[in-house]
């Protein structure tokens, strides 16, 4: 079953906006303001996974608001927010980036310390703690920032999951390990691209 998921005209996604490991993000044909995330045939449907837990987290700032299932030309798909940088086009992820300087070292690491605090605070483990492009650097008038796409939540909808859903608190020491195996794949990263001259050594 789809939750709330309620029939309606088909619509057809065809710009490829991003690719992950178990689904596809395309742009919305016609609302430029948000994206279809699609699943592959997978044996666990992340879209599934993600509208248990995002209608039972509520919104919340540092993750892009989901609108709700729709119906697409060869099936369901998620709706999300599209995050966007100041001047319209879609953030591009924290490690592309670092590799074309709009980031510094130090600044990627500020900014994922404060991200990863807030979502700790908020008891919002992630199921994929090792991979930092799964933030994207929102460019905005005001400060940058980074948003959470992806990895949140659980890997399965498991009876621990939902109390730590429920009760915050407990979710929060697993968080703490995310947050260090995250800080340090963030680490790694920055060190492959100063051994590739892609960063300067003292940056």
């Amino acid at each position: 079953m789809l939750g709330d998921y309620v029939a309606a005209e088909k619509i057809v996604v065809s710009k490829l906006l991003g690719a992950g490991g178990e689904r596809d993000v395309y742009l919305h044909p016609f609302l430029n303001d948000r994206v279809i995330k699609i699943s592959r045939d997978n044996p666990i449907d992340r879209n599934k996974v993600d509208h248990t837990y995002l209608s039972a987290l509520g919104e919340f700032p540092l993750i892009p608001k989901m609108y709700g299932w729709v119906e697409k030309q060869h099936g369901p798909g998620l709706m999300f927010e599209r995050i966007r940088d100041a001047n319209g086009h879609t953030s591009i992820n924290l490690g592309r980036a670092l590799r074309e300087g709009c980031i510094s070292p130090a600044q990627a690491r500020s900014l994922m310390k404060v991200t990863l605090q807030e979502l700790g605070w908020k008891g919002i483990v992630l199921h994929d703690d090792e991979n930092v492009d799964n933030f994207l650097l929102q460019r905005k008038a005001s400060s940058p920032q980074l948003i959470l796409v992806d990895g949140f939540g659980p890997f399965v909808m498991t009876t621990k999951a939902r109390l730590r859903m429920r009760f915050p608190w407990l979710a929060r020491e697993k968080a703490l390990r995310c947050s260090y195996n995250l800080l340090s794949e963030l680490d790694k990263q920055i060190q492959a691209l100063r051994a590739s001259a892609m960063i300067p050594a003292g940056a």
